[in-house]
């Protein structure tokens, strides 16, 4: 462990059980256990009982940004709430140095029946404010919520949004060494985001280290240095953003596909994608790419046996899951005749005029162009990098423009 690290997680494990009855019995025999001062086997699994955190082991740096993506259900909260001490692991350790604050759950830590006021100097206090403090920060906090007008209001007539507005506004007003956020932003509305945004912005500066777990990859993807890919508990990737968002589409894309039934009654596709790769204007394979350059998609398939006519077709989707453009042969009123065994198809884009960014795509062959379920298509999908120097701009494509200004 380096000087610098301000989280240490290793081999973190939190088990928990599907049934409500089974949770209560064993919790008996874990107290009695404990009780007896007998040794309780925390690494097995019991009747009904899965790993929500498996053998998890990373460190963060002080003053970085950690985005922690995956699936519903891949244990993302559970992780969080180990980190800021509210479950406590069955297995491995965690050492934090610093204090912590934390937004994990919509309303956490504020008592219904309470005003927003009353609710401030409250959870203050859990976080470890002084009377004096609280005091001090109140004007701040309630300007930060923009709840001026309903601060005296219970929270429970309070709307999710303005849940958020005032956790938000209590967690940030601590000046904590770490900020950890669960997926709250994304109730807020456009401008509470921006705000938000802006105030992890100023933390990062500050040398805070943040931790936030979120659906929305292209915010994320601005402000993280590093990411961590979370599934049923385990940590598959660790690294850039867009090295690890790539992973997390694959992944999606494979389990889509496991949900899906390709090919005849007999489970072998007619045609089948062998392969896909990326080339740049010059035949060169490549992932990195600027605006307006050209992209060749090389599609590589084997028929296993005759087929006339079939219509494959190209994805684009940018990192946060935006459909961006999609282009098949019959479309384009190509007709690949009938073939059989091994082939390649390209689809040339000779002007790229996608924004900056991290896109994937995915490729299929279809009967039809009007088939829903395509034949076979790749079970992962490519990502790619495309930068944009020149032109600046919001939204997805970089259309050429100009500004003329009237005599």
């Amino acid at each position: 462990m380096s000087a610098d690290t301000i989280i240490c997680i290793d081999g973190v494990s939190k088990k928990f059980c599907r049934s409500l009855r089974r949770t209560m019995l064993y919790g008996v025999r874990d107290v009695a256990c404990d009780m007896l001062g007998m040794t309780r086997h925390l690494s097995c699994l019991r009747r009904d009982e899965f790993w929500a955190i498996n053998d998890a082991s990373f460190e963060v740096k002080r003053g970085e940004c950690v985005g922690l993506i995956g699936p519903n259900g891949a244990g993302k909260s559970t992780l969080l709430k180990l980190i800021n001490g509210v479950t406590l692991p069955d297995q491995g350790s965690l050492r934090i140095f610093g204090r912590i604050g934390a937004l994990l759950e919509l309303g956490a830590g504020f008592h219904p029946m309470l005003t927003g006021r009353e609710n401030i100097h409250l959870s203050g206090a859990i976080l470890g404010l002084g009377k004096y403090e609280i005091a001090k920060k109140f004007d701040s906090i309630v300007d930060f919520s923009g709840l001026e007008e309903f601060i005296d209001t219970p929270v429970k007539q309070y709307s999710s949004g303005m849940y958020v507005r005032l956790g938000f506004a209590v967690a940030v007003s601590i000046d904590p060494d770490i900020l950890i956020i669960d997926e709250s932003m994304a109730v807020g509305d456009a401008a509470f985001r921006k705000r938000c945004l802006d105030q992890i912005n100023a933390f990062i500066q500050a040398g805070k280290t943040i931790i936030v777990v979120t659906h929305n990859l292209q915010e994320i993807e601005k402000i993280a240095q590093r990411m961590l890919l979370l599934d049923h508990g385990i940590v598959r990737a660790d690294g850039r953003p867009v090295e690890v968002i790539a992973s997390y589409m694959n992944l999606l894309n494979a389990r889509i596909l496991l949900r899906e039934e390709f090919g005849s009654a007999t489970g072998e596709p007619a045609i089948e994608i062998t392969q896909m790769e990326l080339r740049g204007g010059d035949g060169a394979p490549k992932s990195y790419f600027r605006s307006h350059d050209e992209l060749r998609v090389i599609i590589g398939f084997k028929a296993h046996r005759s087929i006339v006519n079939p219509v494959f077709r190209v994805q684009i989707f940018r990192s946060d899951g935006l459909f961006c453009h999609g282009m098949n042969t019959e479309r384009h009123g190509v007709e690949c005749g009938e073939i059989l065994g091994d082939g390649k198809i390209i689809l040339r884009y000779p002007d790229l005029c996608l924004l900056g960014g991290d896109y994937w795509i995915r490729a299929a062959v279809l009967s039809s162009q009007y088939d829903e379920l395509p034949i076979h298509q790749m079970a992962t999908s490519i990502g790619i990098h495309v930068e944009n120097e020149m032109i600046d701009g919001a939204g997805v494509f970089a259309m050429p423009c100009e500004w003329i200004t009237a005599a």
